[in-house]
């Protein structure tokens, strides 16, 4: 329990909620065995998570036949000055968690999961006319993919803090894409869970979630297997992502996207993961 979060929790009936997780912009605490609690930093928008709701309700109904749940928002709500979120509770643990315990066959076959997981966001039907970000506050769109990528580069570059000297200089290397698909971006091990032996859901969509290159989220899925941001992926994992990007033809260009991808991170600076990964990716 966070002392700050008490009061809202108290409002809502159960101030004796569990904390599920926390990130950068929210904490996150069980609502009863249904539902679930974002409960945003201190001075939040609320306009913000509007818009991430109309864009999670378009991601639900564009999944299709896809068997992975993903979140779901059921009311927003303003108590003691905070964003409060309220959404149905998915089932699963986080493939980060099951890292830690899971050998063998059971390994390998959630860790294919994890990655199969990635390469389908790109399914979901999210359409738009451009390239560019969906969650961002400081939305960069263009025309042309490219046009995007290099965009993208600059803003990092212009940003304060320690890591704005170290995105790459120009997109060279980078495939280009003419079709725009859906783009998660942030599929990590902690975003992906797993239930009774698969995958069972995806969350955080939002604040990094973009209309590019589909292969992206392959790209990125394997890069934060990394030891920084993946402490309990072992080498054989690693391994055994870069042999499926091989058996994609997603191998070749992988250097030259998590260069790009190590670059967009860089204004994270003040996650020490995050921070590490960029500067040993990146650094000169």
């Amino acid at each position: 329990m966070v002392a700050e979060d008490l009061a809202v929790l108290r409002a809502l009936g159960a101030p004796e909620a569990p904390r599920l997780g926390e990130g950068g912009e929210a904490r996150v605490y069980a609502l009863g065995d249904r539902q679930v609690l974002r409960l945003l930093r201190p001075g939040a928008s609320s306009d913000q998570q509007i818009a991430r709701a109309e864009l999670l309700a378009e991601i639900a109904a564009g999944r299709g036949a896809i068997a992975f749940a993903t979140p779901e928002v059921e009311r927003i709500t303003e108590i003691e000055g905070r964003v409060a979120v309220v959404e149905r509770l998915l089932p699963g643990i986080p493939f980060s968690q099951a890292l830690a315990v899971a050998q063998g066959e059971e390994r390998q076959q959630l860790l294919l999961g994890y990655l199969d997981v990635a390469s389908q966001i790109g399914d979901i039907a999210v359409k738009r006319d451009f390239f560019g970000d969906l969650g961002s506050e400081r939305a960069i769109r263009r025309a042309s993919y490219r046009d995007y990528l290099q965009a993208r580069l600059e803003m990092t570059r212009a940003l304060p803090g320690p890591l704005s000297h170290l995105p790459i200089e120009t997109i060279e290397g980078m495939p280009d894409c003419s079709s725009a698909s859906l783009v998660h971006f942030d599929i990590f091990p902690g975003n992906v869970l797993v239930d009774a032996g698969r995958v069972s859901a995806v969350i955080d969509f939002g604040a990094t979630s973009m209309i590019a290159d589909r292969r992206l989220d392959c790209w990125s899925a394997v890069a934060y297997l990394d030891a920084e941001l993946s402490p309990d992926a072992n080498p054989g994992d690693r391994a055994l992502a870069l042999d499926w990007l091989e058996q994609r033809g997603l191998a070749a260009d992988f250097a030259a996207a998590r260069g790009w991808i190590a670059s967009y991170w860089c204004f994270a600076h003040d996650d020490p993961k995050v921070s590490a990964w960029c500067s040993r990716i990146l650094a000169p």
